[in-house]
């Protein structure tokens, strides 16, 4: 079976994308794209990370992101990209007892806040420069409702804007909203955009259609 890698290198190559292009669209450099489409995990950041290049990645082409990701996992499950464990750790009779000094706590605390600095620039940068979140759950497409109102819920990020056919809605702190919404035809289009601070948006539309 193809490898993530090999199906993005595929479709990209296929629709004649040079990385330099996808390199300006996704905003992922340009030497992690040719880690990604070669398979090269050691040269990529963690897992989580990884997962987010190949959804910006796959959705740029065209590509189910569900099953990209879907086909990662199990190549990390299947052991054919095992962490590294460091070579300190395969003979532990063999290391010295660990010590706990002042010097040891403050590089730790240190090395924490740095991590948690450079995660939230990370979480920043993706809100600004991809669209947001967004999942309706109520109403299923092509619902057959035969009362004249039904409730819209969906969730989204927390702090995007939600709009249900061009009304604004409350959001709560979880990024959950729900709207009531009048069905006046036998056909009705609901339409629920998702907004970000700097104008990216995310739509999903349900039909619904009244049976009196």
């Amino acid at each position: 079976m193809r490898t993530v890698g090999q199906i993005l290198k595929e479709e990209r190559e296929k629709k004649f994308y040079p990385l330099e292009e996808i390199e300006k669209i996704t905003k992922i450099r340009i030497e992690l794209l040719q880690a990604l489409e070669k398979d090269d995990y050691a040269k990529l950041p963690p897992p989580t990370f990884v997962g987010g290049f190949i959804k910006s990645y796959g959705k740029f082409l065209g590509l189910d992101t569900q099953r990209l990701l879907a086909i990662y996992r199990r190549e990390f499950s299947e052991g054919k990209n095992p962490p590294r464990i460091l070579e300190t750790f395969t003979n532990p009779l063999d290391r010295k007892r660990f010590r706990l000094t002042p010097a040891k706590i403050i590089t730790s605390m240190v090395l924490i806040l740095i991590a948690i600095f450079f995660g939230y620039l990370w979480f920043e940068y993706r809100f600004l420069v991809g669209e947001p979140f967004l999942e309706v759950s109520q109403p299923p497409d092509e619902l057959n409702a035969t009362i004249e109102s039904i409730e819209v819920l969906g969730r989204t990020d927390p702090e995007s804007k939600v709009s249900i056919n061009n009304q604004e809605i409350g959001v709560d702190f979880s990024g959950k909203f729900s709207q009531k919404i009048n069905l006046k035809n036998e056909v009705n289009t609901i339409t629920v955009i998702a907004t970000t601070k700097n104008g990216k948006s995310t739509k999903i539309e349900r039909t619904v259609y009244l049976r009196k």
